[in-house]
């Protein structure tokens, strides 16, 4: 399975991450690849992290790699949401996204895709 997951919704959902936030967005970014990085060695599911990048983001969609875990940064004038669609519109693979999103997790239901919370996705992991 890959779980793809809205970034900064499971940052901002999050106690533990968020504090993380509070210092800076490279330092939340940061504490969230290491939880990530960490539940993917003990599970070994592909996880791919977007973020959004609509405000104050690079012109192109840019993509990293970091500790096993995929990251999208969206293109300005892309949110993450949009980006998310599109993955789960694109792809006949087993996906899992998490977001507290609504809209996000009705479009992933809607093609037949499993979507949980942020907050659930963060039980399950701790």
């Amino acid at each position: 399975m890959h779980i793809y997951i809205d970034g900064y919704n499971l940052i901002r959902q999050s106690v533990d991450l968020r504090r993380f936030e509070r210092q800076s967005l490279e330092a939340g970014r940061k504490a969230l690849i290491g939880w990530l990085a960490d539940y993917r060695r003990r599970r070994g599911h592909d996880i791919t992290v977007v973020f959004d990048g609509w405000k104050d983001g690079s012109p192109i969609e840019e993509r990293d790699y970091s500790e096993g875990i995929h990251i999208i940064y969206s293109p300005r004038g892309v949110k993450a949401d949009d980006v998310l669609k599109r993955i789960v519109a694109s792809t006949d693979e087993d996906i899992l996204v998490v977001s507290s999103d609504r809209e996000i997790a009705s479009y992933a239901h809607r093609r037949g895709k499993a979507a949980l919370s942020s907050l659930e996705f963060e039980s399950i992991v701790n």
